[in-house]
């Protein structure tokens, strides 16, 4: 991607925004668009939660549970759910219904029979029944609970999603086509939380486990007009997400969804296709992996070379997967925090209480936007409670 040049001759706008904005955050915001505009200057976003409300991997992720939508054989599957995995570590809060702590061995040893089953079971893997039978199964329910109990615990003991693993065996066609499926199906979903229990009959090694997860997806129509105004004034805004990069395009380019973004403004974690351009289990390590530190490695690296090795003038996140990337340039650019209720023991918290101390300064460093949890879209005029934290859920 070519750098653009300067245009000292253009005459800025006012860059009004629009939508619910906090009115101190919309201000702010067009006060660094008509300081910074038309010199080569850039912003970066994380994905989920930031530019959409939930996450587009996690509902990828379930799209594929739910219609069962793999290409592995039972052979593939297993390979696949331990790539990258250690199998003997205890997974930290993982615990079965007696209060055994359980390892990602205990959960892949069950997620094989249940896999097998499930293959040799629905009929468009290489059985004979239809989906609406599968699903009503134990061992389905089994699978869907434990492969999701494994996705969520996994990562405390490594930084392998098994959300993005079990695209192995798709094309990259195919796996789009999914992700527009899941974004569809997302868009009009209820957004709602639900808990499932494995059934005691299938226990298997792992025992019984309770797994929770969450639906529905929201466009947020006020960052979709930010990357406008950005690019109307010479602002180029970058996405930096921990999910899979080849997902994020699909949402963040495509004309429909609103951001029209280009691809080549979207970094997210890579995985290697082989010569029939299939999916791997291996991942991308030529360029840095976008999760934690590697969001401002990522950064410095793959984005600030095309601005003449400039800091970013805004960085927006949600969670402390962003922390990094925030605190290694706080000094040059403002941040946006979307606020999720974050906890004192969370990275994120002193910024945002900073944001929330400074809220009215116009000058402000830090700005804190909510959102309303049962719709997913910004809300405006919050009141601080006492602490200076806000609730909202």
């Amino acid at each position: 991607m070519e750098t653009k040049t300067t245009d000292k001759t253009h005459k800025t706008n006012k860059p009004a925004l629009t939508g619910n904005w906090e009115p101190q955050n919309k201000l702010r915001l067009e006060r660094l668009i008509a300081e910074k505009a038309f010199a080569d200057n850039y912003a970066v976003f994380d994905w989920d939660y930031t530019c959409i409300f939930y996450d587009i991997q996690d509902s990828l992720f379930l799209y594929q549970l739910e219609h069962l939508c793999f290409n592995l054989t039972p052979e593939q599957f297993a390979v696949t759910i331990r790539h990258e995995i250690p199998q003997d570590i205890p997974l930290v809060g993982c615990f079965n219904s007696e209060g055994r702590q359980l390892t990602a061995a205990d959960l892949s040893a069950d997620l094989d029979d249940r896999y097998r089953f499930l293959y040799h079971a629905y009929q468009h893997l290489n059985g004979t029944l239809p989906l609406g039978e599968v699903v009503q199964t134990e061992e389905y329910l089994d699978f869907k609970t434990k492969i999701l109990t494994l996705m969520r615990y996994a990562v405390t003991v490594c930084d392998t999603d098994i959300s993005q693993s079990v695209c192995t065996g798709l094309t990259l066609p195919e796996l789009n086509r999914l992700v527009e499926k899941t974004i569809a199906e997302a868009l009009t979903a209820e957004i709602k939380q639900y808990t499932l229990v494995s059934p005691v009959r299938q226990a298997g090694r792992a025992g019984v486990v309770t797994a929770t997860y969450r639906k529905g997806i929201r466009i947020q129509p006020e960052i979709r007009e930010l990357f406008r105004r950005f690019e109307e004034h010479g602002i180029t805004p970058y996405i930096c997400s921990a999910s899979q990069e080849d997902g994020v395009r699909v949402f963040a380019c495509n004309p429909a969804y609103g951001y029209c973004l280009r691809p080549e403004q979207v970094f997210g974690r890579r995985r290697l296709r082989n010569a029939d351009g299939v999916f791997t289990d291996e991942r991308d390590y030529s360029i840095p992996q976008t999760w934690r530190e590697g969001k401002a490695e990522a950064i410095r690296t793959l984005i600030a070379p095309r601005h003449g090795g400039k800091a970013p003038i805004l960085v927006a996140g949600d969670s402390d997967g962003d922390f990094c990337m925030m605190d290694a340039f706080k000094n040059e650019a403002l941040l946006l925090i979307l606020y999720r209720n974050q906890k004192p023991h969370e990275q994120l918290y002193p910024l945002i209480q900073q944001g929330i101390a400074e809220r009215n300064a116009p000058d402000a460093s830090i700005i804190v936007q909510h959102r309303d949890e049962a719709t997913g879209l910004f809300i405006s005029g919050v009141s601080d409670c006492a602490g200076g934290s806000v609730n909202v859920l």
